[in-house]
C-alpha cells in the first residue's frame, strides 16, 4: 500500500481522484431553487447528475452548509431531504422531478454578470473547471456566451477607464519620481507604503517591467532587490544582459498588500489598477525610449498591452509596439519560487530560453540601430 508505483496503487489512485473531483463539483455545482412555502417554511430542490455515487458521502457537507433550510437533492440514483433537523434517504427522481426556475433566479444572474471580469477571462481553464456537461443545471450559464463575446468590448472600457487625464507627461524620470510620491488615484497608493520609481539608465536599449514592487522593493525604494529580484539577477547574467544597462521598472508603482501581524502579505493588483497605473509606465517609456521591453509575468503585459494575455501562448516571440519597439513576454520570477521539482526546472528552462532569446534579439536591434547612425 505505501508503494506509490505498483500499478494496483496507482490504478486506486485515479480512480478516487475521479470520486473526489466528483464530490467537488458536486458541491461546486448543485443549485436549489424555491417550490413552496415561505419564510421557515420553504423548500429548496436542486437537480444534479453525478458520475459516480457521491450522494451518501456529500450529505454532511449540504447538512452543515445548509442547515436552516428546507431542501431537496435529486439525482438519478437517489435522493437527499433535509428537514432543518432530520436527513433522509430517498429514491430516484427525474429531471422533471425538479423546478426549472424561481424568481430569485434572475437576481443571481445580475449579480453573476456583474462580477464577470473580462480582464481575467481564460476560456480553456473555465471549461476545465466548469465543464459543459453541468451547465443545465446552473442559471447562470445562459449569460456566459454573451459575456464571452462581448468581454473583449468590456475589457477596452476598463482600460479607457482606467486611463484619466492627467494632463501633459512628466518630461523627466526625475519628475515622474516626484509625482508618483503624491499620486492617490487608486486605493493602492493609500496604503502604509511609498511609490517605486524605476531605475537605469535614463537612455537604456532595454526596459525590464515587473507587477509590481514588494515588500524588500518598498522598504529600499529600488525595484527588484528582494527574492524574485535576485533570481532574475541570476538569470540575466546567464543569458548575458548586464543588469546595470537596463532600465527597470514596475507596472504598478506602489506595494499593495494586507497586514498579518507584522508581516505584509503581498496582493495582486486589480486589472483597474494596473489600466491606472498605466499612466504612468507610457511616461517612462516616453523619456526612456528603449528598443525592446522585457514584460516579467501578465500584469506587466497588460500594463504594456492595455489586455490580459496568457503567458504560455504569448511567450518566445516580438509583439510591435507603437512607438516602434519591440514587446517580448515571459514569466515573473516571484513564480519560479513558488513552484517545486520538476515544474520548477521546467520553468526555469522556458524562463532562460526566453531571456537568451532577448539578449539575442536586443544585439540585433542594437546593431541596426548602430548601422543607421
Amino acid at each position: 500500500m505505501e508503494d506509490e508505483a505498483d500499478p494496483d496503487i496507482r490504478s486506486l489512485d485515479v480512480l478516487a481522484r475521479a470520486v473526489r473531483r466528483d464530490i467537488h463539483k458536486m458541491r461546486a455545482f448543485v443549485r436549489f431553487r424555491a417550490v413552496d412555502g415561505d419564510g421557515a417554511q420553504q423548500h429548496f430542490v436542486a437537480w444534479f447528475e453525478p458520475a459516480h455515487r457521491i450522494l451518501r458521502a456529500n450529505a454532511g457537507f449540504f447538512t452543515r452548509r445548509f442547515a436552516n433550510m428546507r431542501w431537496s437533492i435529486l439525482t438519478p440514483t437517489g435522493s437527499l431531504h433535509w428537514d432543518g433537523e432530520r436527513l433522509a434517504e430517498g429514491p430516484a427522481a427525474q429531471r422533471m422531478d425538479a423546478p426549472q426556475g424561481d424568481p430569485l433566479e434572475e437576481l443571481w444572474k445580475a449579480y453573476y454578470a456583474s462580477i464577470f471580469n473580462p480582464a481575467r477571462l481564460k476560456i480553456g481553464a473555465m471549461l476545465k473547471e466548469m465543464p459543459r456537461k453541468y451547465w443545465q443545471n446552473m442559471p447562470e450559464t445562459a449569460l456566459i456566451p454573451e459575456l464571452i463575446a462581448g468581454a473583449q468590448a468590456r475589457e477596452a472600457a476598463m482600460v479607457k477607464a482606467g486611463e484619466a487625464d492627467e494632463g501633459d507627461r512628466p518630461d523627466t524620470l526625475a519628475a515622474i519620481d516626484r509625482a508618483l510620491h503624491a499620486c492617490r488615484r487608486c486605493p493602492i497608493g493609500s496604503l502604509d507604503n511609498a511609490s517605486v520609481m524605476g531605475e537605469g539608465p535614463k537612455q537604456a536599449d532595454l526596459m525590464i517591467v515587473g507587477e509590481q514592487p514588494g515588500d524588500q522593493e518598498d522598504m529600499e525604494g529600488r525595484p527588484f532587490v528582494g527574492p524574485a529580484g535576485q533570481v532574475l539577477n541570476s538569470h540575466l547574467e546567464r543569458a548575458g544582459i548586464d543588469r546595470n544597462r537596463a532600465y527597470l521598472t514596475n507596472a504598478v508603482k506602489h506595494f499593495k498588500f494586507i497586514p498579518r501581524g507584522k508581516r505584509r502579505l503581498h496582493q495582486s493588483p486589480t486589472a483597474r489598477e494596473i489600466d491606472i497605473c498605466r499612466w504612468w509606465l507610457e511616461s517612462e517609456r516616453d523619456i526612456v525610449r528603449p528598443k525592446l521591453v522585457l514584460a516579467l509575468g501578465a500584469s506587466a503585459a497588460r500594463g504594456l498591452l492595455g489586455k490580459t494575455v496568457s503567458i504560455t501562448q504569448a511567450r518566445g516571440k516580438p509583439y510591435p509596439l507603437e512607438d516602434g519597439s519591440e514587446l517580448w513576454i515571459t514569466s515573473h520570477p516571484s513564480y519560479l519560487l513558488r513552484l517545486r521539482d520538476e515544474a520548477k526546472a521546467e520553468q526555469e528552462r522556458l524562463f532562460q530560453a526566453d531571456l537568451v532569446a532577448v539578449s539575442e534579439r536586443l544585439a540585433v536591434l542594437s546593431s541596426n540601430s548602430h548601422k543607421i547612425r
